[in-house]
């Protein structure tokens, strides 16, 4: 079994990660195609030079390291929506995919930390949407995670998934001792201290009604929003 979780970023895309890790019967695999994502596009990144220098460039190496990988047992690969283009949609095809969405405003927020300067390609709600209309004409099964839900209840949530996916739920993976993941990748110094620090889904609760920064006239929030309420609205449908 292969996995794929198709997120944009800060969506909790590595928390979901750490649950897959730590179930015990599943290999994660922490964004493979991100060398070759940075190798075709002029895309600034602060692990960039780290992580074109050490990953493997070629789609073609990535796909068959994946399904090598995949002989071995039950594999999780977290994805970002935007690296779609390197992948090929066949072999895409047969693994089973998530899509982990948040919302606009608290990505753009959370990345805006690291990233001055972001697009609405950076944050990959247009190609989430875009995937999930292509499996829809294609009669291709797939499931949805808002991470709003994901922190209120992630026991709930994650139950679920589970029966979507047929595997156990198991308990004691709501939780974890703190510190990296060997499958960490080179970006993990820039991006994931707050997970690192944790022990489990314990995360606050958004706030984003409540949140003093106002995105209502920042164009890039403008553009996120629909393709988010496309994300929302289907996600009800699927509850």
């Amino acid at each position: 079994m292969i996995v794929s979780l198709w997120a944009g970023p800060r969506n909790l895309s590595t928390a979901l990660m750490y649950f897959f890790a730590h179930r015990g019967d599943f290999k994660v695999v922490d964004e493979p195609f991100f060398g070759a994502f940075l190798k075709r596009y002029e895309v600034w990144r602060p692990s960039r030079e780290l992580a074109i220098a050490s990953m493997e460039l070629s789609p073609t190496n990535i796909h068959q390291s994946i399904q090598d990988q995949a002989k071995e047992g039950p594999l999780f690969l977290k994805n970002m929506a935007n690296h779609l283009p390197l992948i090929d949609p066949e072999a895409a095809e047969q693994w089973k995919p998530i899509f982990l969405f948040r919302h606009p405003a608290e990505v753009i927020k959370s990345y805006r930390k690291q990233m001055k300067a972001i697009s609405l390609f950076d944050l990959a709600y247009k190609e989430q949407v875009e995937e999930m209309e292509r499996m829809d004409q294609n009669q291709i099964p797939f499931y949805l995670l808002d991470s709003a839900s994901l922190q209120k209840n992630p026991k709930g949530e994650l139950q679920k998934l589970c029966r979507w996916l047929e595997i156990d739920f198991q308990e004691s993976m709501l939780s974890w001792k703190a510190g990296p993941l060997p499958e960490d990748g080179v970006w993990a110094r820039f991006w994931y201290k707050s997970v690192h620090e944790s022990t489990g889904f314990h995360t606050p609760p958004i706030k984003t009604e409540k949140d003093p920064t106002n995105l209502l006239d920042d164009p890039l929030f403008q553009a996120c929003l629909p393709y988010y309420q496309t994300l929302k609205d289907r996600y009800h449908e699927q509850v």
